[in-house]
């Protein structure tokens, strides 16, 4: 679905209060908070179409799940409002999780979820924002941050027009276009740990849960099944270093094949398995989302932080604006809230790393963690070992 967007073609200098970048799901929850406060703000997105093509899986969190990883949500009325998505959105119910070992053995839980068709979904953030006035501009990619000292300002030069801004929030995802452009390879202010994914929407014999696999399937990482439906997100993630584009694709074949699946369209993306960047703020921007490493290592899931990370930001700009507050403070919330769920997350995926190294091993490892409820506890980035 494609959303009413503008597009500028002016070579001048364009000021606004607020420059967004990216208008993902963290951009897009960005805007519209500033905007039903009156803010003047703009969120440039380099893709036509605001969500497609989708960067990896389509499982989004309910509202239950987000409040059991994440602390200091659950009395925030404006997060909970946002997280009461449409029935038009939501494609199927994702229920129960299963994770299978390399001899396709499962273990299985509750989830509590849904998938969703990215484009839509991200769409209807995206029409939010700007129903309360904010300005989303499609086709702008940002090229370029030149400083000028001298009139105390940066210009962020796109492929459609040149901005200036009181506050900037990077929302560009994993790569961290804003952090890149600005501070090169500084690693404070960059995620790390980048690992490739791939995905296919599918069309077959489809099962009715949300299934992970381990294994050789997806060496040092993960395969999986996200039912849409009629159809499915399927795909893998690995270590970086481990295939490279040709054979991730070719892995990936292989194993829709398998599972007799016919393959509808590719696409993929990055994901910074790293944990949160060292650094959220730089001046006057604020890294939300992927672009602040603020997804689980464990699973992947980074949606749900994107959203509050945006919520956060942007109240943290509405304060400073305000009262003089901080803008630091908005590193202080998101680490309050989400800290101790990544810094476990990032513990299991060590764990997984050291433990689960071929087939063998993964295998021994999943039927020793399986009845106990490590691997549950893993996935829903809780500590694995709580026995030990």
């Amino acid at each position: 679905m494609t959303v009413a967007v503008k597009k500028s073609a002016r070579d001048d200098v364009e000021h606004r209060e607020v420059l967004i970048i990216g208008a993902g799901p963290a951009g897009s929850v960005a805007a519209q908070r500033l905007a039903e406060e009156g803010v003047d703000v703009l969120a440039i997105e380099r893709r036509e179409i605001v969500g497609n093509p989708a960067q990896c899986g389509e499982c989004i969190p309910n509202w239950g799940e987000v409040i059991a990883a994440f602390d200091n949500v659950e009395q925030d009325p404006w997060l909970r409002s946002s997280f009461d998505f449409p029935d038009r959105v939501r494609l199927s119910r994702l229920d129960w999780m299963r994770v299978f070992s390399p001899s396709m053995k499962c273990w299985g839980f509750e989830l509590d979820a849904f998938s969703a068709h990215r484009p839509q979904f991200d769409g209807m953030l995206a029409e939010r924002a700007i129903a309360e006035g904010a300005e989303i501009r499609v086709g702008t990619a940002l090229r370029k941050v030149q400083k000028q000292p001298k009139l105390g300002r940066e210009l962020y030069l796109t492929t459609n027009g040149t901005y200036t801004a009181d506050y900037v929030i990077d929302a560009s995802g994993s790569l961290a276009q804003v952090a890149r452009l600005r501070r090169g390879k500084a690693t404070e202010f960059r995620p790390t740990d980048q690992i490739p994914t791939i995905y296919a929407q599918v069309a077959g014999d489809l099962p009715d849960t949300f299934d992970v696999f381990l294994g050789a399937v997806a060496p040092g990482g993960y395969a999986w099944i996200i039912p849409k439906g009629d159809t499915a997100n399927v795909g893998l993630g690995v270590a970086a270093g481990k295939l490279g584009e040709v054979m991730l694709k070719q892995y990936l074949g292989e194993f829709c094949k398998k599972m007799n699946f016919e393959v509808l369209s590719w696409g993929g993306g990055w994901i910074p398995m790293g944990g949160p960047v060292k650094r959220m703020v730089d001046g006057n921007v604020l890294a939300v989302g992927d672009a602040a490493g603020l997804v689980m290592p464990s699973n992947g899931g980074g949606i749900s932080q994107a959203m509050i990370s945006a919520k956060f930001a942007a109240d943290t700009i509405l304060s400073h604006r305000k009262e003089g507050v901080d803008l630091d403070s908005y590193e202080k919330l998101v680490r309050r809230s989400m800290g101790k769920a990544l810094r476990i997350s990032l513990r299991s995926k060590r764990l997984g790393n050291a433990f689960l190294g071929g087939d063998l091993r993964t295998e021994a490892m999943m039927r020793i963690l399986g009845p106990i409820g490590g691997l549950k506890r893993a996935m829903e980035c809780k500590r694995p070992l709580w026995l030990i």
